[in-house]
């Protein structure tokens, strides 16, 4: 009996050291992994916020779980588009020119507008009407539209197309389309030109359900490839169906007229208050007062 009692002891004093080494090497393999995921974590933020494509390891949740070691994360509209970087003054669209369809063309005509701003909108035109033959402006006249943007010298130039191609082209045919454009466009411009991308706004729920050429999941989708072109061509991309949307994805109903297409007067004041708000940094910006970014 005395020699079990002694044995007991004796017994846990030669397992301690092992016992502790072991404690050690859990403690020191969390203590490794909490940085790596930390990185990740920094990692995927720095991609939302500058719209890079960054490898991702398996298992890890970010925009889309990925499976295969070295997946990237895909470009979609919600990971590219500008963020909220503070308010610039009005001041900032004085050399801005905005082209689309009879969407932009509502700037022109609600008080809720941008009255400095220079404007080449055409009711019914896609990017193809843009650079063929000639288009109707806001007056009635028929007019090259090539040639009042090249006229306007704009140092920012705002587009919003795809509202009325929805109706008439392929998905495919459009981002076709719209590539043209900027092919057409962008060399006839000087090279400090500042564009913004602007994503398709969502219609109303109503007209949605109605119209399958305006399923709210296919403008989402196409707007996932104007994300993907702005993008590719380091332009930026200003998410204006994340600003115009309810909860349900759909166009806010205090901002629709009455075809559930285009915008009222309080839609044109969303529409403008979101691009004031999501501007592309430039040392210099007219930022006002109490903005992040705003230099006294």
């Amino acid at each position: 009996m005395v020699i079990l009692l002694l044995a007991i002891p004796i017994t846990a004093l030669i397992e301690a050291p092992g016992k502790l080494s072991a404690t050690d090497s859990s403690s020191a393999s969390i203590a490794q992994s909490q940085p790596e995921e930390q990185d990740t974590a920094s990692q995927s933020t720095a991609s939302e916020q500058t719209g890079e494509q960054v490898p991702v390891q398996p298992g890890i949740v970010g925009p889309q779980k990925q499976e295969d070691a070295g997946a990237v994360v895909p470009v979609t509209a919600s990971l590219v588009s500008l963020w909220e970087n503070g308010r610039v003054d009005m001041s900032y669209f004085d050399d801005a020119l905005f082209i689309g369809d009879s969407l932009t063309q509502g700037f022109q005509i609600y008080s809720s507008s941008f009255e400095n701003a220079t404007y080449a909108a055409y009711v019914g035109v896609g990017p193809k009407e843009l650079m063929q033959g000639t288009v109707s402006n806001i007056n009635g006249e028929q007019v090259s539209a090539i040639d009042e943007i090249l006229a306007a010298n704009a140092g920012k130039v705002y587009i919003l197309l795809g509202t009325n191609s929805l109706q008439n082209l392929t998905d495919e045919a459009f981002i076709k389309y719209y590539n043209d454009f900027l092919d057409y466009l962008l060399p006839q411009l000087p090279a400090e030109t500042v564009y913004y991308i602007q994503a398709i706004p969502p219609v109303s729920a109503e007209k949605a359900a109605a119209d399958e050429s305006y399923a709210l999941s296919r403008i989402q989708s196409v707007n996932d490839q104007l994300a993907q072109m702005a993008y590719t061509r380091g332009l930026n991309f200003v998410n204006l169906y994340a600003g115009l949307a309810g909860e349900d994805g759909a166009l806010r109903a205090e901002y629709a007229s009455g075809d559930g297409i285009h915008l009222n007067d309080a839609g044109y004041n969303a529409w403008r208050e979101y691009l004031i708000t999501h501007t592309a940094y430039r040392q210099g910006n007219p930022y006002l007062p109490g903005s992040p970014l705003y230099v006294g």
